[in-house]
């Protein structure tokens, strides 16, 4: 799958990121207590767009990390219609 987003520039790609991670991601993350951050992204040799975050508050300590993660990813690939990133807690 290729599509615009995939065609864009780091910066570009980090403005459309950013609405998805402010409306979709944070609100939820917030209503249990926790919250991220953005740490690093960097573009993989197969055209992949690492989003390395952090989970801050609740969220640092939840058991259900991975799946948030997942979660994570999924909607930014979703509404971002492309296969080309990848989510990583650190």
């Amino acid at each position: 799958m290729s599509n615009k987003f995939d065609e864009l520039s780091l910066t570009d790609k980090l403005e459309e990121i950013h609405p998805v991670l402010s409306q979709k991601i944070m609100p939820l993350l917030a209503m249990d207590g926790g919250g991220m951050e953005v740490i690093d992204v960097k573009e993989a040799p197969n055209g992949d767009l690492q989003l390395f975050i952090r989970y801050q508050g609740a969220c640092s300590t939840c058991s259900s990390g991975n799946a948030t993660l997942f979660a994570i990813e999924e909607t930014l690939r979703k509404e971002l219609d492309t296969d080309k990133i990848r989510v990583f807690q650190v």
